[in-house]
């Protein structure tokens, strides 16, 4: 299940954001404390969401309600078109929960956005992501340098999401 991220979040945020293949992927947020993650949430995603009417939302188990990571739709500096993305719970990857909400995804952004092309990025390390968005129809477009990043990213592009 998909839904906006809450305070009640803070506990799953501080955890997934400081795992060491989170920090290794995707970058260290500085986020330390129970505070911090509110921050991240209220100013990252619920802002993106309040702007764009679109974000990272929770991906949380549909028997149990419990948080596992992240996905949805972003926007920065850099990157023409909204940019999918995903992080999980490191004891929650290869479950298959990264195609399964990633695929929600797309299809929440072709029907209700209606967006006809998504980007994404991700580490060139990361065989397991890109693997991923190729599994969803991404294609690699080149490696680009965001400013953000010392060292370029794979940068892919799905033209006309199904």
């Amino acid at each position: 299940m998909l839904r906006l991220l809450t305070k009640n979040d803070q506990k799953m945020i501080l955890t997934l954001l400081n795992e060491p293949t989170f920090i290794k992927n995707i970058g260290d947020k500085n986020v330390r404390n129970l505070a911090d993650a509110w921050h991240y949430i209220s100013s990252g995603p619920l802002a993106m969401h309040n702007s764009l009417g679109f974000c990272l939302y929770c991906c949380e188990l549909k028997q149990s309600g419990e948080p596992i990571g992240i996905s949805g739709l972003i926007k920065r500096e850099g990157i023409t078109y909204p940019e999918i993305g995903f992080a999980f719970l490191d004891k929650h990857c290869r479950k298959g929960y990264g195609f399964e909400s990633a695929s929600a995804v797309v299809n929440y952004a072709k029907t209700v956005l209606h967006l006809n092309k998504l980007q994404a990025i991700c580490n060139p390390d990361n065989q397991a992501s890109s693997n991923l968005l190729v599994k969803l129809g991404f294609e690699f477009e080149k490696q680009i340098l965001l400013d953000i990043n010392v060292e370029k990213v794979n940068l892919y592009e799905l033209r006309n999401p199904v």
